[in-house]
């Protein structure tokens, strides 16, 4: 039989990917998702650290920013009918030495201009009334109330089923290695045979430059960074009721510590560039050092076992 001509084809299945999925089956177009990997979240997406941002410190009027805080309200309209978990934190970035207290009226504007507006700073006595588990020392912290926890697996996952069930199709273990653009449509040649669709969408993650190269000459090019968690046992949940976050560098937002949907702790993720795109293995004195500044921060957690470590690669390019 000829194969039809989808609508829209999408490659890659992460979040982003299941996500552009529901919206375009919403609208009623005929749309199929193509992954690569065995099934959806195989790739960046399975090692993300599950925090639902409100665009306080991206970039003012980028695109960044507009795509995060539109995420951000639709999740909140569609959690409940999709049973979503939300878990109500808030976030302290909190500042350890002078440099860093010296950066903090300048998120509170950053955050103001990008509308956050209940952002504010917070002195170093309503910091401890907050976290009293933290480490004596700060010298100050920025509260952001909307900051929150969510799961990283049943918003993708409902995404695709919300999508299948409004006629789209996914296909697994579908990689596309190239494809051409003929009169009205492309022909995409996958690990499953060819595909045809009228426009192709790119979310393929961690191999965004490749699938980008069949359409063009790709503008970026994909570093992997490396980011190690470690996951604390459940005892050590009440230790912080807000996520903990660093000052951020130019680098780096830093390790942060933040409560999860199952009821444990994390810590991380460290950041590191790698050439591996595929697989991301855990370091043993990595997390050890991740361990010790987790246990600066909070010295309870020195109480407290550690049940599960991971890591996860993100797509990052050579642009900021």
């Amino acid at each position: 039989m000829r194969e039809p001509v989808h609508d829209v084809a999408v490659i890659g299945g992460g979040v982003v990917g299941c996500a552009i999925l529901r919206r375009l089956a919403l609208g009623g177009l005929r749309c199929v998702l193509l992954e690569k990997g065995a099934d959806i979240l195989s790739g960046a997406s399975k090692g993300n650290s599950a925090l639902l941002h409100t665009g306080f410190d991206a970039p003012a009027g980028s695109l960044e920013l507009s795509c995060m805080q539109d995420g951000y309200r639709e999740y909140l309209a569609i959690r409940e009918r999709l049973n979503l978990p939300l878990v109500e934190t808030g976030a302290v970035v909190v500042a350890w030495n002078d440099d860093e207290l010296a950066k903090l009226p300048g998120i509170v504007v950053q955050a103001h201009a990008n509308n956050v507006a209940d952002v504010h700073e917070i002195a170093p006595a309503e910091l401890y009334l907050r976290e009293p588990n933290l480490a004596p020392g700060a010298l100050g912290a920025v509260l952001v109330p909307g900051e929150h926890v969510i799961d990283a697996w049943s918003a993708p996952l409902a995404y695709a089923l919300q999508a299948i069930s409004n006629g789209a199709e996914i296909r697994r273990n579908a990689q596309v290695n190239g494809g051409h653009y003929r009169r009205d449509h492309w022909i995409l040649e996958t690990s499953g045979g060819p595909l045809c669709a009228r426009v192709v969408v790119n979310a393929a993650g961690l191999y965004g430059d490749r699938v980008e190269s069949i359409a063009r000459e790709a503008p970026f090019r994909i570093r992997p960074r490396k980011g190690q968690f470690a996951v604390f046992d459940k005892s050590a949940y009440a230790l912080v009721k807000a996520i903990v976050l660093p000052v951020p560098t130019e680098r780096t937002k830093g390790v942060l510590i933040a409560r999860t949907a199952y009821g444990n702790l994390i810590v991380g993720p460290t950041a590191e560039e790698v050439d591996e795109r595929e697989s991301a293995g855990v370091d043993r004195d990595v997390l050890e050092q991740l361990l010790e500044k987790a246990r600066m921060l909070v010295p309870a957690l020195a109480h407290h076992g550690v049940n599960a470590v991971y890591a996860g690669l993100r797509p990052a390019t050579q642009f900021k």
